[in-house]
């Protein structure tokens, strides 16, 4: 951390997983008001009391103990520290409030749009947070299915089971180009943008695969192969926690979630039929911060979305009513939002991650006619 004692004037500064232990180089950095610094190895915090600007902390999964990080978070508090973020059970730090709620002005990540794909009208299309302003971004698809954002890049990925391919193209829509041909059936894709790695992962329900490459298309790699027991891999998210990445997939043949390593290696159920009423799981979103997957269900009666433990412990059941076919699936963690895609009701919907809150966002008048994948832009 110590070269960055130098730049000064940061305002925003995110440190996730770098495996630092010393902030005290950071106590020189007084401008900055929005501090990410989740994912390292710090145990002692208490230098940050300088930044009198700073108006939001996150400090998830460090070798800070509850009682310390309490402890010296109210020390910086009392010495002019005037916002701190909540670190939630995770791994050994319990709850520190939020004294008091950022100002407007703060530069905090949020999302700022929603994009999904409809494979009817074979359209990449965007809408603000609450629905509004449809935009049609990229036509002339063919059999779109799930898409991913690279925020920072700016640009989006998706497959395209009517053409077998990969396609990519600039945030706005811009610059389409194919990324990778040729393929058996893509499906679910997810993105590894962290420095070194660049890597995008996919599904092929078809051929029972799941494959990866780097973002340009190259080095393609079949991590788990035909003939090992997947029958429908449909949705895929990533863990990319450092010591801790995994790979989780829906296959809605096999009514499993499973996930494994990276590599492939070390498979293992997460939900099955032996644990709990799973159909037809079907899109999927991780929260790793507080250790839960959610899922939608088209198979059972009626169709649900789901949360677990990352583990596959502790089921709940979110949401029954008002769905038909729920499918692309994506969190909001900043603002506790969960959103989807329902095909069968041709909507768009949104809710608190406990299903309270409810909204329809976009519907059949504002153009739905089979919405499929869906993710989020944040900033």
């Amino acid at each position: 951390a110590s070269p960055l004692a130098s730049l000064i004037r940061l305002r925003t500064l995110d440190m996730w997983g770098n495996a630092i232990t010393d902030v005290q180089p950071l106590a020189r950095l007084t401008n900055l008001q929005w501090l990410q610094l989740g994912d390292n190895e710090i145990a002692d915090i208490s230098s940050l009391a300088s930044l009198t600007n700073l108006q939001w902390l996150g400090v998830m999964e460090n070798a800070l103990s509850q009682h310390a990080a309490n402890q010296q978070l109210a020390a910086a508090i009392t010495s002019g520290l005037r916002v701190v973020a909540v670190i939630e059970k995770y791994p050994r730090v319990e709850t520190v409030q939020v004294y008091p709620e950022p100002e407007p002005e703060i530069p905090i990540p949020q999302v700022t749009s929603i994009y999904w794909l409809d494979r009817n009208t074979d359209k990449v299309q965007r809408a603000n947070p609450d629905g509004k302003e449809v935009t049609d971004l990229v036509l002339g698809l063919s059999w779109p299915r799930f898409i991913a954002l690279d925020v920072q890049g700016g640009k989006m990925y998706w497959t395209d089971q009517g053409t077998n391919k990969i396609e990519q193209a600039n945030l706005n829509g811009r610059d389409r180009e194919d990324v990778i041909t040729g393929l058996t059936r893509p499906v679910g894709i997810a993105l590894d943008l962290r420095r070194g790695h660049r890597k995008m992962y996919w599904t092929d329900p078809t051929g029972d695969t799941i494959h990866r490459a780097d973002l340009n298309g190259s080095n393609p790699d079949t991590l788990i192969k035909t003939g090992t027991g997947l029958l429908t891999p449909w949705n895929i998210a990533l863990d990319l926690r450092r010591g801790r990445e995994k790979m989780y997939w829906t296959d809605s043949g096999a009514d499993k979630i499973q996930r494994a390593n990276l590599d492939g290696t070390n498979r293992e159920d997460v939900i099955s039929t032996a644990d709990t009423p799973v159909v037809t799981p079907w899109g999927l979103a991780l929260d790793v911060a507080r250790e839960k997957i959610y899922w939608t269900d088209t198979g059972t009666s009626p169709p649900r979305i789901n949360r677990a433990n990352l583990n596959g412990s502790d089921v709940e059941v979110l949401v029954t009513t008002g769905l038909n076919n729920p499918s692309g699936f994506a969190l909001d963690l900043m603002d506790r939002k969960m959103y989807w895609t329902d095909w069968g009701t041709l909507r768009i919907e949104r809710a608190n991650l406990d299903a309270t809150d409810r909204e329809v966002l976009v519907t059949s008048t504002d153009g739905l006619s089979a919405p499929e994948g869906l993710t989020l832009e944040i900033r």
